[in-house]
């Protein structure tokens, strides 16, 4: 989800989909998009890793064990700052202990309490001290890119040369911070190659958003190959290589990098939904919709409650399909009125999935104004597409390739917005290029692909 975690949140991206449910675009475009290919293509890497072949480091070997642990961490920090109120260093230690839970369960709650908990510790720490990288840490998994670069600011006045392990993790929030703000060219030198994890994996995200998912996947699965990782980190690379497969149209390595996850960290509820999903693209939609209920039970998660919602609509459970709607938009009110910058795309993926363009459209610009990288690029542009303003949208999309952004959806995306302008050839183009990228993205079981790291 940024990495979303990396800061390890899903995404929903079902929303190109929508031309599944009969939206019309051209008699052109819509007759291509129906015979679409239907083979299935492997994503090519030098030295492949199996996934069966994948070995684990000490921590926490199930989730329900890291979770625990996390949830006990959080009471030992806060009994330390009752003991030693006023002092920033517990508070910088319930903040991170809050954040990792975060990462493990994506609960809305827990990222914003380490933000307030942050602001305090920097306003009693004396200047430029303070948990400076931990703010800006935290600040880029709200998509608060000010924030994080005002953190950075402060961790670049220490009168101490930071230990190298912090300049490191400085230089890979730099690295995130110039990808989503659109500048291609200062990302792809701050995250220069180097044996840093979360250097490596966000050079890996800078690869497949740029159309080079083989480089993307080789750098994952050297990553992967690294001895004595944690189960959970296990898990999360194998995820982040499951999306990879994805982007790419290989649905048979995605399996297999989800199931891999789920197997490295058991009980992890988005490995879970990666697996529930990917039963979902070998056509066996009964279990999937068993398998989220299940997790929507669990967890309450708003993505798991929007992938069940569209799966149920598909299979022509309109009743079903509308419970788990309105529970899926109880979620998402709950998440942006907390957090508003934070789930601004996520909501309005919600919205524009369930009919309600012009809101959609609103939440989906004023987060592209922030951060004009895919996810925004696309959501954006697809939000204006629904909205008949597909000038505006090739115009948006236009201004992401020429930053050096290509994907699949954005291309297919574009096809739609030339479709319907009546520029059929450039659109036909536009689709072949998408083709290129990802095969399988005409098939119309590409609109169960719920979950994909950003």
């Amino acid at each position: 989800m940024n990495a979303r975690a990396l800061a390890g949140r899903p995404k929903v991206r079902a929303w190109l989909w929508l031309l599944a449910a009969g939206l019309a675009v051209t008699v052109a475009i819509a007759g291509d998009y129906l015979r679409g290919p239907s083979h299935t293509t492997t994503v090519a890497v030098k030295r492949p890793l199996d996934p069966a072949d994948l070995r684990l480091g000490f921590g926490p070997q199930t989730y329900d064990e890291a979770l625990t642990g996390a949830t006990q961490r959080i009471g030992s920090m806060r009994e330390q700052i009752a003991r030693h109120p006023g002092e920033w260093l517990p508070m910088e230690g319930l903040a991170r202990a809050l954040f990792a839970r975060y990462r493990l369960t994506a609960g809305a709650d827990d990222l914003a309490e380490a933000g307030r908990m942050l602001d305090r510790a920097l306003a009693n720490a004396p200047w430029p001290a303070g948990p400076t990288l931990s703010r800006a840490g935290v600040s880029l998994a709200m998509h608060d890119l000010d924030g994080a670069t005002a953190a950075l600011r402060r961790f670049d006045a220490s009168a101490v040369p930071p230990p190298i392990e912090e300049r490191r993790e400085a230089q890979s929030i730099r690295c995130e911070i110039a990808f989503e703000r659109g500048r291609l060219a200062d990302a792809r030198k701050l995250c220069a190659p180097g044996d840093d994890l979360g250097i490596a994996l966000r050079r890996a995200n800078i690869a497949a958003k740029t159309g080079d998912t083989t480089q993307a996947a080789r750098i994952i699965e050297d990553m992967l190959r690294t001895p004595r990782l944690p189960p959970s980190t296990v898990a999360m690379l194998a995820l982040q290589r499951a999306s990879v497969a994805l982007a790419a149209g290989d649905w048979r390595g995605s399996g297999q990098w989800a199931h891999a996850a789920d197997r490295a960290f058991p009980g992890y509820w988005l490995s879970e939904a990666y697996v529930a999903q990917q039963l979902a693209l070998e056509g066996d939609r009964a279990e999937a919709r068993r398998r989220y209920a299940r997790l929507a039970a669990r967890t309450g998660d708003a993505d798991v409650l929007d992938a069940l919602a569209w799966l149920t609509k598909a299979d022509g459970r309109a009743a079903e399909s509308r419970e788990w709607t309105a529970k899926a938009g109880v979620a998402w009110l709950a998440r942006s009125e907390r957090l508003p910058g934070t789930y601004a795309t996520h909501y309005a993926e919600h919205l524009l999935l369930h009919g309600q363009p012009r809101e959609a459209l609103k939440l989906a610009e004023s987060d592209y104004r922030r951060r004009p990288f895919p996810a925004t690029i696309g959501h954006y542009a697809f939000a204006l597409w629904r909205n008949d303003q597909p000038g505006r949208a090739l115009a948006v999309l236009r201004a992401g390739e020429a930053r050096g952004f290509k994907t699949a959806d954005m291309k297919m995306t574009e096809a739609l917005a030339l479709g319907a302008i009546g520029r059929v050839d450039e659109a036909d183009a536009a689709l072949a290029e998408a083709r290129r990228l990802n095969p399988k993205i005409d098939d119309l079981r590409q609109q169960f692909v719920a979950f994909q790291q950003e």
